[in-house]
């Protein structure tokens, strides 16, 4: 009984309520000034009663449905919220295990052999260059630049006419990309981003390609002489198998000749709308 009115906190004030009602009733007709309830019999007062205490009952029963109604809609809310919940853990769990993961590697091509190559696709030099004509993705790296590389030279004339030899400043960064995860990475491509002393983007993208898992790719990163000193930031994208896009970042910082510095790649970002429309102007 304790626990009922502990639950039902109603009930007591309508009990107390249902009792005073009749009490005030007799004291009201015997002491007052109404000649009503003289002239009542029993069978009125029968009547009344009767009357009275079906009405007090249905209000109890209504009061019981109504509390009884509250605790099952709180009941199932929990129990919804809780189904939520472990869909959205067991969906989390499910997009995690499908999830790629790309290690990004970082060598410096001191031998300057790598440019007689010719690497077969996905694999491929990215060519970063001011030059339009150039291409940015290719298996074989362009003519023009293997005497440069080989002599470590380059002719140009100053100002008055004078043919001059300079240092190239032409360097390889040997870019190994590895598929870490059990899982299959689809769509994957490289876009950069130049954040140089002049302030200005440039953006490549090398062809959409697959690594499963274990799989790794050889993209040798050429640094021409016209492209200027600063920060390359690389954003990785790529989908897993049932078409959710990632995105990982590492940066490249390009002080010229052999100085450079790495910083590593970071975990694997799921994508929402804003990025994937960056990625779209990146195309």
């Amino acid at each position: 009984m304790r626990q009922f009115f502990q639950d039902n906190k109603w009930a007591i004030p309508i009990l107390a309520l249902l009792a005073i009602i009749p009490l005030c009733l007799n004291i009201f007709f015997r002491y007052g000034n109404l000649e009503t309830g003289k002239d009542l019999r029993n069978v009125e007062w029968l009547a009344f009663w009767g009357s009275y205490i079906g009405g007090a009952a249905t209000l109890i029963a209504v009061c019981l449905t109504l509390s009884q109604n509250r605790k099952v809609i709180k009941q199932n809310e929990k129990i919804f919220v809780q189904n939520q919940e472990n869909l959205i853990f067991q969906e989390e769990r499910s997009r995690l295990s499908l999830m790629p993961y790309m290690e990004a590697r970082i060598f410096i091509d001191e031998e300057l052999k790598l440019h007689k190559d010719k690497l077969q696709p996905p694999n491929g030099f990215i060519v970063l260059s001011n030059n339009q004509t150039v291409k940015r993705f290719s298996s074989d790296l362009p003519k023009q630049y293997h005497q440069t590389i080989e002599s470590g030279m380059i002719e140009e004339i100053n100002g008055d006419g004078v043919s001059i030899l300079r240092a190239s400043n032409i360097n390889f960064v040997r870019l190994i990309l590895i598929q870490k995860a059990p899982s299959l990475a689809g769509n994957i491509q490289l876009c950069v981003t130049v954040m140089a002393k002049e302030k200005f983007n440039i953006q490549y993208i090398n062809p959409p390609f697959v690594l499963a898992s274990g799989e790794s790719v050889i993209l040798p990163v050429l640094f021409d002489k016209d492209i200027p000193e600063g920060e390359y930031k690389f954003t990785l994208s790529f989908e897993d198998i049932e078409g959710r896009c990632y995105e990982q970042f590492f940066t490249i910082h390009h002080r010229g000749s052999n100085d450079y510095s790495f910083i590593p790649i970071n975990n694997p970002r799921l994508q929402n709308e804003y990025s994937k429309n960056q990625m779209m102007k990146c195309k």
